[in-house]
């Protein structure tokens, strides 16, 4: 059903009645050019929802998501380098959208259940949905009608220039060393936890101890989002913080907000200890401590190779042979640590190649807004994945998570086995890098 475009219109974005319909649950937002459905920190691309993946708008207008305004962009491997535009059969693709009910915003004894470090701190934590309706300061994180002031790297962010940065810990440890006046809220919020998010958070509620480790704390938060960094110290703390992180992660189906103050509420209060006294927590951060030395052993090895192609912004890493098992090739990064591979380059694109496994990932300096070294903005790898299912004469599922993903992977599904060597997958992403779109960029 398709209705003229003033007529469905919600936060800028255009679509049809049932589209509209379907999607009320979903706070829908405009990140990196296209239309994103937001769901307790599980990012919905619109688009593909309607139309399937490797979707795109004729007019180049991602806002605009009418059905008549879709169409499914067509790449064929060993062909002429050309993506073709085709209508979409709307007979055989149906809208997916996830069943969900619209988030019931807590309404018992908030303030109660607000993360404090010491009673001292003007400010505390909750999670995004619980903040929903109070006076808030948004950290790492997206905005709600109730936020004073965002400090956030995400894309479309509201954070006032002086304080845009690279990393979200980047503004709020700047913001929180020259604001003289600051907003008529003590809550701060984020609806997810990362590294980033939690040093942002803790150069609130513990402010002078946050200065006075400003530099250790940016670089636990880089390590966190980018998988960047070299300090022997921030690395450790790092692997520690996200050791005790997973520690609190309870069953499956439990609430977002739930689960996020009980990982705020266990980390904050640890922070400073795990920065002065880290070698008490060598336990924790051991096991990623190895797993980074046993990676940098094997790039170091010379018979490794790294190969970059900054024109397509791709850097290939042919690993050593090695003794690995097929279930360790099926685990991100091959197994290995993802330090080591970001370390050596800056492309937005990696491709890992392991012996006959081939894995691509789109980094997340791609996603986020950047102040310095801009990347180049992503390609939908979808138009790739399909490419290769389609040829594909193995057992092999060829998976893409999404452009709208932090960090999206292409792979082959585990227990599939592939007929492309990963040499003629390698060569034939070289050629659709060349002429392949840009789906999702920020400024």
């Amino acid at each position: 059903m398709n209705t003229p475009a003033d007529a469905n219109a919600v936060r800028g974005v255009v679509a049809d009645e049932d589209v509209l319909l379907a999607s009320r649950a979903l706070d829908i937002r405009m990140l990196g050019g296209r239309a994103i459905g937001l769901f307790e920190n599980h990012f919905i691309d619109l688009a593909t929802a309607i139309a399937g993946p490797a979707s795109a708008p004729r007019n180049g207008e991602g806002h605009d998501l009418r059905r008549e305004n879709l169409c499914r962009l067509v790449y064929t491997l060993g062909g002429h380098g050309e993506i073709a535009q085709i209508p979409v059969d709307y007979g055989r693709v149906k809208l997916k959208l996830p069943d969900l009910q619209p988030a019931a915003h807590c309404t018992d004894d908030l303030l109660g259940q607000a993360i404090r470090i010491d009673g001292a701190s003007r400010f505390a934590y909750l999670p995004l949905n619980m903040a929903h309706d109070i006076a808030n300061i948004s950290l790492d994180s997206t905005h709600t009608p109730q936020t004073l002031l965002t400090l956030s790297h995400w894309p479309a962010n509201r954070t006032p220039q002086a304080y845009k940065a690279n990393l979200s810990t980047q503004s709020a440890l700047r913001y929180m060393a020259q604001a003289r006046d600051f907003p008529d809220a003590g809550i701060v919020t984020s609806d997810h936890f990362d590294l980033d998010g939690l040093a942002s958070i803790y150069a609130f509620l513990a402010p002078e101890h946050a200065q006075r480790h400003a530099p250790l704390l940016i670089e636990v938060a880089r390590l966190g989002d980018y998988a960047r960094g070299t300090s022997r110290h921030a690395l450790q703390v790092a692997f520690s913080l996200n050791h005790l992180a997973e520690r609190t992660h309870t069953y499956a189906g439990v609430n977002e907000s739930r689960q996020l103050l009980s990982t705020f509420g266990t980390l904050l209060p640890l922070v400073k200890d795990v920065i002065e006294n880290t070698e008490r927590y060598a336990q924790a951060y051991q096991g990623q401590w190895q797993l980074l030395e046993r990676t940098e052993a094997l790039m170091n090895d010379p018979q490794g190779v790294l190969e970059e192609y900054p024109d397509i912004d791709l850097a290939v890493f042919t690993l050593p042979p090695r003794p690995a098992s097929r279930a360790d090739r099926e685990t991100p990064y091959h197994g290995l640590s993802a330090i080591s591979f970001h370390n050596r380059t800056r492309c937005g694109v990696l491709a890992i190649i392991d012996g006959p496994f081939i894995e691509i990932r789109q980094r997340y300096e791609s996603w986020v807004e950047r102040v310095s070294c801009k990347m180049r903005g992503r390609c939908d790898l979808a138009i790739f994945q399909r490419a290769l299912q389609a040829q594909e004469q193995g057992t092999a599922q060829w998976r893409y998570d999404g452009v709208q993903w932090i960090m999206p992977a292409l792979k082959v599904k585990p227990g599939g086995n592939s007929d492309f060597s990963a040499q003629r997958v390698l060569d034939e992403l070289k050629q659709f890098l060349h002429v392949a779109p840009i789906a999702w960029h920020t400024p």
